[in-house]
């Protein structure tokens, strides 16, 4: 999130009676890249069986200046930085995506909104 951006995640897990054994885990995590911007997290779980482990977990986080500054350091121009900060953020993300076409299109737009398109 950049400038002023806001954003609410809400998940939920149902575990419907009969579901034993159930393990389950939700994550929202946010990168800012603002001090203004600001991310609220809404876990749900609905447990209906009595032999489960279900979990959540919400993180929000700023780019760390001393990651800006060993690339930096290394002659990377600091918005460069930023954008290799940010695209490992994403990564697990984009790794998933099975379709390069899609992940290269998402990439080139993360670039745009950081101010460094090609």
């Amino acid at each position: 999130m950049k400038d002023e951006a806001r954003s609410v995640w809400q998940g939920n897990i149902h575990v419907y009676p009969g579901a034993q054994r159930t393990d389950a885990y939700q994550a929202n995590r946010n990168l800012s890249l603002s001090h203004a911007a600001r991310a609220d997290s809404i876990p749900g779980l609905e447990i209906e069986a009595d032999d489960v482990r279900c979990t959540h977990g919400a993180a929000i986080s700023q780019v760390d200046k001393e990651e800006v500054f060993y690339l930096m350091a290394r002659g990377i121009p600091y918005k460069v930085a930023e954008q290799l900060i940010v695209n490992g953020f994403f990564k697990p993300v984009l790794d998933r995506i099975p379709m390069d076409n899609v992940r290269a299109r998402l990439e080139v737009s993360f670039a745009a909104k950081m101010g460094l398109a090609e």
